[in-house]
């Protein structure tokens, strides 16, 4: 039995899934994608299609290959997050996200250990604020538990996607993830600090990726994972008293504008080339 039938068949499996996902904002609607996606445009069932706007990226179709390319920045995304919290709950940067299995799908299957709305879990601040006060300070810290369950949603979700497609499926780097040496995780504040740039780039990464798609299913819900990132985005910048829009190259990912018409720069607006976000992510966060 595969790891996609097991999910299907495993009722608390799905009811944790399905809790998770509405958290992260796709809902039921994105069960019937994951269910009925097919990789047949454009199919090549010999192999991938080596794209080249998508390098070293699997897929035999370039819908395949979008959702592998996600899939991709997801995987690290939530290690990233699991490793923030960890460090943040003053436990052990290598702990697994409380309630996850260290599994090839790595399901969540114990739906209490899932925090409900405006709730922590198990997790307990235990870290210098840096100098945020009380108010913020504690929502920075609700809110770094609830995003790092909706991180590991959209990767479990991508992954069942292409589970059902019988796609061949990007796995994690090799040798793991970390944040670049240097990097300040001392703080709360310096954390989301570090996070808020994390989440831009994926903001900018499915902006990109959006004239790639030509499924309208797939389109949804790529919108439906760039709306959370654009939220969370906005939500971390201004918990660490950054405006709430994104500015021109904030981040290291080269920017570039769907139009050039707004009145100003304080919008959802910008966008990168997926070769210049993978290339980015890797040589930041994955380790070699």
């Amino acid at each position: 039995m595969n790891e996609m039938t097991e999910f299907l068949r495993d009722g608390m499996n799905r009811r944790a899934f399905l809790a998770r996902m509405s958290a992260a904002g796709l809902g039921v609607g994105a069960m019937a994608l994951l269910a009925g996606c097919s990789g047949d445009d454009n199919n090549n069932n010999n192999g991938n299609i080596n794209d080249a706007n998508f390098p070293g990226v699997p897929g035999r179709s370039i819908n395949e290959v979008v959702l592998n390319f996600a899939l991709t920045l997801e995987i690290a995304e939530a290690d990233l997050y699991r490793q923030a919290l960890n460090l943040a709950a003053g436990r052990p940067i290598t702990a697994l996200l409380d309630g996850q299995q260290n599994t090839i799908y790595d399901p969540i299957t114990v739906t209490s250990a899932i925090p409900g709305p405006q709730s922590t879990g198990a997790y307990r601040a235990n870290i210098s604020t840096g100098g945020l006060s009380a108010g913020p300070a504690a929502a920075a810290f609700l809110y770094l538990v609830q995003f790092a369950y909706v991180e590991a949603t959209h990767r479990d979700y991508l992954k069942g996607v292409l589970g059902a497609m019988g796609a061949p499926t990007v796995t994690n780097n090799a040798k793991g993830y970390a944040y670049p040496t240097g990097t300040d995780l001392s703080s709360l504040k310096a954390i989301l600090t570090t996070l808020q740039g994390i989440e831009e780039t994926g903001v900018r990464a499915y902006l990109g990726a959006v004239p790639f798609i030509n499924d309208n299913g797939i389109a949804q819900a790529a919108a439906a994972i760039y709306s959370t990132e654009a939220r969370h985005s906005a939500s971390v910048a201004y918990l660490i008293g950054l405006d709430a829009g994104p500015r021109k190259n904030r981040t290291a990912v080269g920017d570039k504008q769907v139009t050039t018409t707004y009145p100003h720069e304080n919008t959802f607006e910008y966008f990168a080339d997926p070769n210049v976000v993978l290339s980015t992510v890797a040589s930041a966060f994955f380790v070699k």
